[in-house]
């Protein structure tokens, strides 16, 4: 399921125990184009030149053997949808070298990997993370505590909606009541035009993301839709910090 932190999981890993290995690498897996992109991100970073005048699955082979012989990595595969683009295509792991795959396929049984389920948040999980992220205090038996819970169960436990609820709560309302009553709005606006049919995010978090949308400037929207064409996956803030100066923007 989107939404359910499976990424951020990854991510507080690789963090946790970056010290544990020489290098870090990530991919996205959300289609073979994506899944050999990354191998050549990997040839580039780590400078192997000699690879450049391979076709793109000679080098994802390439550096499967060349990773054979690296001391110490961590391989993270991410957003993989079907497992049949990794055929072949996956490192052969050892010690201090370990490939991390995340993925809502359910039907995981032919990666040659120890699975681990991320489940939803109960409610009582649900309702910290709330309180933690919008800086509201909730004490117990508290008109405080019965909206955070609300708010929870109308999000489905998932972590990324309780994110985006959170710091809109922090940010804008200030309160849990008055979040409620703007996701009851939006919500119902979203439903309207939103079609029918299979998607990545359920609505809950359609709907928190749009809350937080509306908020932004028009330039602000602006710019976020430059970066989203130029890079989907995305952009190193250090971009945004070392060229704002300079930059003259024009739409």
């Amino acid at each position: 399921m989107g939404g359910i932190g499976k990424t951020q999981c990854a991510l507080a890993y690789a963090y946790a125990n970056r010290d544990v290995y020489d290098r870090v690498y990530w991919i996205n897996a959300a289609d073979q184009t994506s899944l050999l992109s990354g191998f050549q991100s990997i040839a580039r970073a780590s400078r192997l030149h000699y690879l450049d005048n391979m076709s793109p699955i000679e080098i994802a082979n390439a550096i499967l053997v060349w990773l054979r012989h690296e001391p110490t990595w961590l391989l993270v595969i991410d957003n993989l949808k079907d497992i049949k683009i990794v055929d072949r295509l996956l490192p052969e792991n050892g010690p201090h070298k370990h490939t991390i795959i995340t993925t809502r396929n359910p039907n995981t049984t032919g990666i040659p990997a120890e699975p681990l389920e991320v489940p939803l948040l109960d409610v009582d999980a649900a309702t910290e993370l709330l309180s933690t992220l919008s800086k509201v205090a909730v004490r117990a038996d508290s008109t405080e505590e019965r909206e955070a819970e609300k708010i929870v169960q109308k999000l489905g436990y998932l972590p990324l909606a309780i994110e985006q609820a959170g710091a809109y709560v922090r940010e804008a309302t200030a309160d849990f009541s008055a979040f409620l009553e703007e996701y009851e709005r939006n919500r119902k606006k979203l439903y309207m035009w939103v079609p029918t049919g299979n998607r990545e995010y359920p609505n809950s978090i359609a709907t928190t993301w749009s809350m937080s949308f509306r908020m932004l400037s028009e330039y602000a929207v602006k710019l976020l839709r430059l970066f989203a064409f130029l890079n989907p996956d995305g952009i190193h803030k250090t971009v945004i910090l070392r060229n704002t100066t300079s930059w003259h923007w024009k739409f």
